[in-house]
């Protein structure tokens, strides 16, 4: 079993639904029933303008039980990827607020991109400091 960590770039998407959300204006929250962490295989350089993964592979996946979690001022969204999923070279990784379409809250490349197989299964988690 292995555990990814991922830093990233926020979308302008992602940064305007915050800024909604916060002052009530509406929209979908990044919650523990419609947050999904997604991986891919596109190695597009990230842009603030980016409302999807890149790659032509992709694959979300759900929050664990107990995520999105905060403490203090850190967020933190988890995801497993079981055996049979994702099973492709994983090149980018990104949190959104639904299924499919929604909004992308962030999107980075994988530091060291790698090929999982159906011999792995991980833990893919995304922190947030907000300060």
């Amino acid at each position: 079993h292995e555990i990814i960590k991922f830093a990233n770039l926020s979308a302008n998407a992602g940064l305007q639904l915050e800024a909604d959300l916060l002052i009530g204006a509406g929209g979908t929250v990044f919650s523990n029933a419609n947050a999904y962490i997604g991986v891919g295989n596109g190695n597009t350089a990230v842009s603030a303008a980016h409302t999807d993964l890149q790659g032509g592979s992709k694959t979300r996946k759900a929050m664990s039980v107990t995520f999105p979690s905060r403490a203090s001022q850190t967020l933190t969204w988890q995801s497993v990827f079981a055996t049979g999923d994702a099973n492709y070279s994983w090149e980018e990784m990104a949190v959104f607020n639904a299924s499919v379409a929604g909004t992308m809250l962030c999107r980075a490349l994988v530091a060291a991109p790698f090929t999982k197989t159906s011999a792995l299964s991980i833990t893919a988690t995304y922190t947030r400091t907000v300060s």
